[in-house]
């Protein structure tokens, strides 16, 4: 078995040994469906921790903390379904107008 533990060992297809090389289309949908994660991860987070410094503020603990939370998780998922679901559904009908 040649290549690193967990690789293929095909050297010829390595963008990290060769930065001139584009990335393969799979590892850049890879990288582009863990950037929608990271998206929603950090939308939670963002709009959790706005919540909970409101909370602070005004002493409603846990509702805006909850709120935040739930609308962060509803924007970020709105941005994912938008990216996999909608764009691709819109594309696809541009592209058979183009066809007619």
């Amino acid at each position: 078995m040649r290549g690193t533990a967990g690789g293929s060992g095909d050297r010829e297809n390595d963008p990290v040994k060769d930065p001139g090389r584009p990335m393969s289309p799979r590892a850049a949908d890879h990288s582009e469906i863990a950037g929608l994660g990271i998206t929603l991860g950090l939308a939670t987070a963002l709009f959790a921790w706005a919540g909970n410094w409101l909370d602070g503020r005004l002493g409603t603990s846990p509702l805006f903390v909850l709120l935040g939370a739930f609308l962060g998780f509803g924007g970020g998922f709105w941005s994912m379904y938008s990216r996999l679901v909608v764009r691709p559904r819109l594309e696809a009908e541009r592209d058979e107008g183009r066809e007619s």
